[in-house]
């Protein structure tokens, strides 16, 4: 991967799921234990099969007119939703417009998307953002995505993946923050 880094930032599309969670003192954090879909206090910042399919048709598919080979690449990670029953045969429908990249397991904390989920909570942290109910969570985190995912802030991001893949390597497949 690293030897192939352009293969991981040019024409390349990324997702990812992150749930947010609210304490009882209104404090916004990452949640990072069960996958299950009702879980109080907290939102999922990415979504069912139903609609990831749809967000891809309508927000990654049309980024393939801007490449050479009308194609995108894409790069999720492991949450169960990306590798579902429905979204299988979204992806073998849409096999002549989305190539699927390989991503290891043990490297999900160096996506770029994982990086925006950082950079939002501490974000929504320095400003001492409390919340107590999902819908005001879903707001603030919305309000936040608007703010920080910038085009600058996407190619910072890309152009990062190389960095992170060698600090993965040094760490011996050990996380990096």
């Amino acid at each position: 991967m690293i030897k192939n880094g352009d293969k991981y930032t040019i024409g390349v599309a990324y997702g990812d799921s992150q749930r947010f969670r609210f304490e009882d003192n209104g404090t916004i954090s990452l949640y990072h234990q069960s996958e299950k879909a009702n879980i109080p206090n907290t939102v999922l910042a990415w979504i069912n099969s139903a609609k990831y399919s749809h967000l891809l048709e309508n927000h990654v598919l049309p980024l393939r007119e801007q490449t050479s080979s009308n194609m995108i690449q894409y790069v999720h990670d492991w949450f169960p939703v990306h590798h579902s029953a429905a979204m299988k045969k979204f992806y073998s429908e849409n096999r002549n417009d989305l190539i699927l990249l390989d991503w290891p397991w043990c490297f999900g904390d160096i996506m770029p998307v994982e990086w925006l989920w950082k950079v939002m909570i501490n974000e929504l942290n320095e400003k001492q953002i409390k919340v107590f109910s999902e819908q005001r969570l879903w707001e603030e985190i919305f309000k936040v995505w608007q703010k920080v995912c910038t085009k600058d802030f996407v190619f910072s991001l890309l152009n990062n993946i190389t960095v992170n893949l060698e600090r993965v390597v040094k760490n011996q497949g050990d996380y990096v923050d």
